[in-house]
């Protein structure tokens, strides 16, 4: 593992942060237009979910490279898994499911014309 790709790896991660961060935004004005549930919060927790996943990431990364300070099962798969792919996963489902119940609309429009 190159420490380009470990950087490049978070910084990927980085931006999905910054983009459920607009969408709970944008889908906290909108359904206060529309007054829906404040569904846009879970968005916040699927963030959440994301950043330990990152943080885990470089961590694990940080290991990988100079593996002479650090415990050998920081660099196990069954610590990668629970540590960094679990929680990316729960919260981009989160996002998924978040964005399809605010934004779903557009697609039943796009279909009507």
């Amino acid at each position: 593992m190159s420490p380009d790709l470990t950087l490049l790896g978070s910084l990927g991660t980085l931006s999905v942060i910054y983009l459920l961060y607009i969408l709970a935004k944008l889908s906290q004005r909108l359904g206060a237009v529309e007054k829906m549930y404040p569904y846009y919060r879970y968005y916040y927790v699927a963030n959440l979910f994301i950043v330990v996943g990152t943080v885990s990431h470089l961590m694990i990364a940080r290991a990988a490279l100079s593996p002479e300070g650090f415990p050998n099962w920081l660099v196990a798969p069954w610590f990668i898994l629970l540590a960094n792919y679990l929680p990316l996963t729960i919260g981009v489902t989160i996002g998924l499911f978040v964005t399809w119940r605010y934004w779903s609309w557009l697609i039943t429009e796009y279909a009507r014309q």
